[in-house]
């Protein structure tokens, strides 16, 4: 048996030898080497705790996927997918002059060596900058329209401050935040909830959903608005001097211009609001000889605290304090308009046609009406006996007019004639043909005191 087995030895390790490298030939000729490129493996960074705990952060451009070749048999080349592979990148051994970090792959398919995979992603450019905070005001924005008879008041937000966390670039990008409310038809002070928004400087609003690293100390937003009532009231002005206003003038009234102004309150503060005052301090006519005009700001007008003006209109107050020329008029009285007082009961007054010229002062526009109709006088002859008499007549002129100097009337007293004195020149009269005129004194107005 041995000899057998040794016999031919060498032809038959030859022979072996042939087979395999048959062998070989017919494995590579029906399964050789193939060639593919697998695109689209996704690259997980790694160590991106480490920037954390610096209070850092890193952004890529879009998703980063790496790109392999991969050489070997083909029956396992053609059953790879590129699930199969995974692809990191350690952003602690980021290139910071480039920003770029290397890329590995491995191949988690059995079968598959390290060195039949080409890396054709090498690296990945990564940006890494700081995480920064900043406090931002919550502005309020304001829509929409109260009931009628009504306007906003104040409008607070709470908070009024909210604590932004984020990468510096991001924070660079924010203009502002801030509130929407609606107050259509309000009529009652309101607490309303609001989704916190943020801005770019232009005012459109920042989209920051899909920021993971950004942190808001509060984005519900609680905003109170006070509604408060509106009213029209007078504007009042109370102008001084106004009985010492020049010589041959007279004060004779206030314009304002407009009269009314709308202001906004709490509706206990400007129930019984019926006016607001201009200051008085500018407000005088004393020693004025002609109209006084002043124009004041809306924002000089007085008001009640806690009462402000709906609007401010560039427009002024025009206060118009008009002074009238005043001038003198004469107007002759006759006895019959004039009371005579204390005539004693043994005299008469002979001159009954008697007429005194009253100079009386008013503004023109009052004087050309005016007439004898008007006026009246009275005379005391207390004590004046018989005999021609100077007497000052105390004129009496209507509302608004006044008497220039002290009129005087000449009077002539004289005896009164008996009843048979009167019968004998009745008849002497009457036989001359002529009417007798009556020294009685009838008609004249007699007062006695």
């Amino acid at each position: 048996m041995k000899k057998r087995l040794t016999n031919n030895l060498s032809f038959k390790i030859l022979s072996v030898l042939a087979a395999i490298i048959v062998w070989l030939v017919i494995v590579n000729v029906d399964n050789p080497n193939m060639t593919r490129t697998f695109t689209g493996i996704p690259i997980e960074l790694t160590g991106t705790e480490v920037l954390a705990e610096k209070d850092m952060t890193y952004s890529t451009a879009g998703t980063p996927q790496a790109t392999v070749r991969v050489r070997c048999p083909r029956n396992l080349v053609q059953r790879l997918k590129a699930s199969d592979f995974k692809a990191t990148a350690d952003i602690t051994k980021l290139y910071e002059p480039t920003n770029q970090v290397p890329v590995t792959v491995t191949c988690t398919y059995a079968g598959v060596q390290d060195e039949q995979i080409t890396l054709l992603t090498r690296s990945i450019e990564v940006s890494v900058e700081s995480i920064n905070t900043r406090q931002i005001d919550v502005n309020v924005q304001v829509t929409g329209e109260p009931a009628e008879g009504y306007q906003v008041g104040s409008v607070v937000a709470s908070p009024s401050v909210v604590i932004v966390k984020a990468p510096q670039s991001v924070l660079d990008q924010i203009g502002g935040a801030g509130v929407s409310v609606d107050v259509s038809s309000m009529s009652e002070e309101t607490t309303q909830h609001a989704a916190l928004q943020f801005f770019n400087a232009g005012g459109n609003v920042l989209d920051i959903s899909g920021l993971t690293t950004l942190e808001v100390s509060s984005s519900d937003i609680t905003v109170t608005v006070e509604i408060l009532n509106v009213k029209n009231v007078s504007i009042a002005a109370n102008v001084k001097g106004q009985d010492r206003v020049a010589k041959g003038g007279r004060y004779i009234g206030t314009t304002i211009e407009p009269q009314t102004v709308k202001i906004s309150g709490r509706r206990s503060l400007i129930a019984d609001l019926s006016q607001v005052q201009l200051p008085n301090d500018e407000l005088s006519v004393e020693g004025a000889s002609e109209t006084v005009v002043k124009e004041f700001q809306y924002s000089d007008l007085i008001l009640p605290e806690g009462v402000s003006l709906v609007d401010s209109p560039e427009e002024v107050i025009t206060v118009t304090m008009q002074i009238e020329k005043m001038r003198t008029k004469s107007i002759s009285l006759d006895l019959s308009r004039i009371t005579v007082r204390n005539l004693n009961e043994d005299l008469r007054v002979v001159n009954e046609n008697a007429t005194v010229t009253v100079s009386v002062e008013g503004l023109s526009s009052e004087l050309d009406p005016l007439d004898v109709s008007g006026i009246t006088g009275e005379v005391d002859l207390d004590g004046l006996g018989v005999g021609t008499h100077s007497v000052p007549v105390n004129v009496t002129v209507p509302e608004g007019f006044t008497v220039v100097g002290s009129p005087v009337i000449r009077l002539q007293l004289d005896g009164r004639t008996t009843e048979a004195e009167e019968a004998a020149a009745e008849n002497e009269t009457n036989s001359a043909g002529k009417t007798p005129s009556d020294d009685s004194g009838e008609g004249l107005q007699h007062s006695e005191d």
